[in-house]
C-alpha cells in the first residue's frame, strides 16, 4: 500500500509556536472558553470593531497550526483512505450550516477513538475511528458533529464568552488534552488528570452547551445528507457501554468530547420522532474499514490466515470485503502475485470499482511490474478522469517506469486541486529527482517541509533552488518571492 509513502511521523523539539498550536488544537476539541483577560497581559484576537477572532484569521491560525502538527503527530495519507473520508466530508460540509464548505482534513496514524475541528475549517480523524464505527452513519455522525463547531465558530465565540476568566489554568488544561489527542496513552491520560481538577465550572458549563449544539446541528447535517441521525446517539452510547464493561480507560474522544448518559438521551430525544433509516450500505466503508484493519494488524501473517478461514464461512457481501482484506495483507506481505489472484477475483465481479483498480495498480508497483502497473491506471482513468488515488498511482508508476516528465505533468494536476497536501509535493520532488532537475527538486521539497511545520529547512531548500536556477530569472524571482511569504507565515500564529 505504498507504506514509505503512506505514513510520516517527525518528533523534533517542539518550538514556543507549536505549543501554542496544540492549544488551538484543544479549544476546539473541548470547545471550552480562552481567557483573554486585560489584566494577564495576553493580546486580544480579532478586529477592532468585534474584538472577535475573524473569519480571515481563522483561517490563518488553522493552516498555520496544521502545518505544526504534520510536524509532530504521525499523520496518513494513503490516496484511497483520504479520497473515500474527503468524499464523505464533503457530502456533510455541503449539507451543513457552513457558508463557505471549504475544509481540510488530516487523518492522525492512532488507532485511538478521536476527531476534532480546527478553526480555519480543518478536520481531524484518527484511523481508531473508522477502525470503531460500525457503519458509515457512524462515522458520518462525528463527522458532522465536527462541522458544527466549525459552522457555529465556537473557537471565536469561546474567545468572547471568556474574557474575564483564568488563562493559567485553562492552558494547562488545553495543553493536557493536547498531549492526549495527538500521542494518546498513559502521558495523555497523567497529563489531563493532573489538570482536569483545576477546570473552571463556568468553562465547563459553556463547553458543555456547544456540545449539545454540535449534536444538535450534527443531526440535520446527517438528515440533509440522507444519513440515519440515530447514528449519533447510537455510537456515543456504545462508547460509553464499552468503556464500562471493560474496564478500560475510555477513549480519547469521550475525554475531549464529554459524553453522559443525559446527553445521549437529550440526543436520543432530538431523534425519536425522525424517521428510523437503515444504515448506509456504501461498499467503500466497509473497504476502506478493512484497508484500516490490515495496516494495524500486528502479526500480518496471522491476520491473512484468519482472513483466509473466513473467506469460506461467510457471506457473499463479507466475502467481498475479506477478500479485498487478504489482498492487502498478502500486499503488506510482499506475496504479490498471491495478492494479485485475490484483487482480480474482485475486479471479476466489478471491473470498473475504483478501489480495486487503484489497489491492483498499488499491487504491482509494489512488486516492481511498472509497465503493468501503468497500464492499469491508464485504462481506469479513462474511466474516470483525474481521479485522484488512480492519479497519485499513475504518477508512481510513471516515475518508476522512466516517465518522469509525464509523472510531474499528473501530480501537479493534483497539486492544482490539493495545494496543500504535502505528500503529493514529496512525489513531486522524486518525480524531478528521475528526471535530473535539481531546481525542482529543491522547489518542490521546499513545499513539502513547509507543508509539515518546518520552515527553517523548506527556506534552506529554496536558496538551494534559486542557486540552481541563476541563469533563469523568472525562476529566481518566484523562487526569491516565496522564500518571502514563507518568511511572513511566521508570524501566522502570533495572538
Amino acid at each position: 500500500m505504498n507504506t514509505d509513502f503512506k505514513t510520516r511521523a517527525n518528533h523534533h523539539t517542539r518550538s514556543p509556536c507549536a505549543y501554542i498550536a496544540h492549544i488551538f488544537l484543544c479549544i476546539t476539541l473541548l470547545t471550552p472558553t480562552l481567557a483573554l483577560a486585560s489584566s494577564s497581559g495576553l493580546p486580544q484576537l480579532g478586529d477592532s470593531s468585534s474584538g472577535i477572532i475573524s473569519p480571515e484569521k481563522e483561517r490563518t491560525l488553522g493552516k498555520a497550526w496544521l502545518r505544526q502538527l504534520r510536524g509532530q503527530a504521525p499523520t496518513i495519507s494513503d490516496p484511497l483512505l483520504y479520497n473515500y473520508i474527503e468524499h464523505l466530508l464533503y457530502l456533510l460540509a455541503s449539507n451543513s450550516e457552513l457558508t463557505e464548505p471549504q475544509i481540510e482534513l488530516v487523518i492522525l496514524n492512532s488507532s485511538q477513538i478521536n476527531a476534532f475541528a480546527v478553526p480555519g475549517g480543518i478536520i481531524g480523524i484518527n484511523a481508531g475511528l473508522l477502525l470503531h464505527a460500525r457503519s458509515e452513519d457512524e462515522l458520518a455522525a462525528v463527522i458532522a458533529h465536527e462541522i458544527a463547531h466549525l459552522s457555529q465558530r465556537h473557537f471565536a465565540r469561546s474567545l468572547d464568552f471568556s474574557r474575564k476568566n483564568s488563562w493559567t489554568n485553562l492552558a494547562a488544561l488545553l495543553a493536557s488534552v493536547a498531549i492526549l489527542a495527538t500521542a494518546g496513552g498513559d502521558a495523555g491520560m497523567a497529563a489531563l488528570a493532573t489538570t482536569q481538577a483545576v477546570a473552571i465550572d463556568q468553562q465547563l458549563r459553556f463547553s458543555r452547551h456547544n456540545e449539545r449544539e454540535a449534536d444538535r446541528i450534527g443531526v440535520q447535517t446527517l438528515v440533509r445528507s440522507e444519513l440515519s441521525p440515530h447514528a449519533m446517539p447510537d455510537f456515543f452510547e456504545q462508547l460509553l457501554k464499552t468503556t464500562r464493561y471493560s474496564g478500560e480507560q475510555p477513549p480519547a474522544f469521550l475525554l475531549t468530547h464529554p459524553v453522559t448518559q443525559e446527553r445521549i438521551s437529550d440526543a436520543r430525544n432530538r431523534v425519536q420522532h425522525l424517521p428510523i433509516k437503515n444504515s448506509s450500505q456504501n461498499l467503500a466503508f466497509y473497504l476502506m474499514k478493512m484497508r484500516t484493519n490490515v495496516e494495524y494488524a500486528r502479526d500480518k501473517a496471522s491476520f491473512s490466515k484468519e482472513l483466509e478461514s473466513n473467506l469460506s464461512q461467510t457471506n457473499t457481501a463479507n466475502a467481498e470485503i475479506t477478500r479485498y482484506g487478504l489482498a492487502n495483507t498478502l500486499q503488506e506481505s510482499n506475496l504479490f502475485d498471491k495478492a494479485l489472484v485475490q484483487i482480480n477475483l474482485l475486479l471479476k465481479k466489478r471491473p470498473e470499482n475504483i478501489i480495486y483498480l487503484t489497489t491492483k495498480s498499488e499491487i504491482l508497483n509494489d512488486a516492481g511490474r511498472y509497465q503493468e502497473a501503468q497500464n492499469v491506471s491508464e485504462a481506469a482513468l479513462n474511466i474516470s478522469p483525474n481521479n485522484f488515488p488512480l492519479s497519485i498511482a499513475y504518477a508512481e508508476s510513471l516515475t518508476r517506469n522512466k516517465h518522469p516528465a509525464k509523472a510531474i505533468e499528473v501530480l501537479k494536476h493534483q497539486i492544482s486541486t490539493r495545494p496543500e497536501a504535502p505528500f503529493l509535493w514529496y512525489r513531486l520532488s522524486a518525480a524531478y529527482g528521475k528526471l535530473g532537475d535539481i531546481t525542482g527538486v529543491h522547489e518542490s521539497r521546499a513545499e513539502y517541509l513547509f507543508l509539515v511545520g518546518r520552515v527553517d529547512k523548506a527556506l534552506e531548500q529554496l536558496r538551494y533552488a534559486i542557486a540552481t536556477s541563476k541563469d533563469n530569472f523568472v525562476s529566481q524571482r518566484k523562487l526569491k518571492k516565496r522564500m518571502e511569504e514563507i518568511k511572513a507565515s511566521r508570524r501566522d500564529m502570533e495572538l
